[in-house]
């Protein structure tokens, strides 16, 4: 069994028995785990900083040019965070969850306000193929609009073993 895997096992057993069932999202600290869709997460929106298992601070809601170089400041060869597709951010919406005022695992994401959220849009906005998120009340999705939306980046879930950091360093 790879590193990895066995990270991932104990983790799995770790957070089924102390926290309460998120479906396929596992949290790890400032991450969170997709195990359906094999990514990584980060647990908090941008502007947002984890600590005490919340998401302190506000979430900035940043143009599509400044999420991308949000993108590329934070990305490396060893965590290589990205802007998230439209299908992969449409798959965290929770309807379920909608009682809590978001359409999202908020045990998972906590914090997280509504609004709109970036993913690889290819004009910026401006396009039909340009779709996006909003997780507030049932959740909803739209596409071709452009203006200032909310971040939350994400990785393959294969780079995680390389991200992380050693004891008493912090992540890249």
């Amino acid at each position: 069994m790879t590193r990895i895997a066995c990270w991932l096992s104990t983790l799995a057993v770790a957070v089924a028995l102390t926290t309460p069932a998120s479906g396929d999202l596992i949290p790890q600290g400032e991450w969170v785990i997709d195990t359906d869709q094999s990514l990584v997460w980060q647990r908090c929106s941008r502007g947002q900083t984890y600590t005490d298992e919340r998401c302190a601070g506000a979430a900035k809601q940043v143009s599509f040019l400044e999420a991308q170089a949000a993108a590329r400041a934070q990305q490396s060869q060893q965590c290589p965070w990205r802007l998230p597709r439209f299908h992969e951010l449409s798959a965290l919406l929770q309807p379920d969850h909608a009682e809590q005022g978001l359409a999202l695992d908020t045990f998972a994401f906590p914090d997280t306000p509504p609004g709109w959220y970036w993913n690889q849009a290819s004009a910026g906005g401006h396009s039909q193929q340009d779709c996006f998120v909003d997780f507030a009340g049932m959740g909803r999705t739209r596409c071709n609009m452009g203006g200032a939306f909310h971040l939350r980046l994400v990785m393959p879930l294969s780079a995680l073993e390389r991200c992380i950091p050693p004891t008493g360093a912090t992540a890249p």
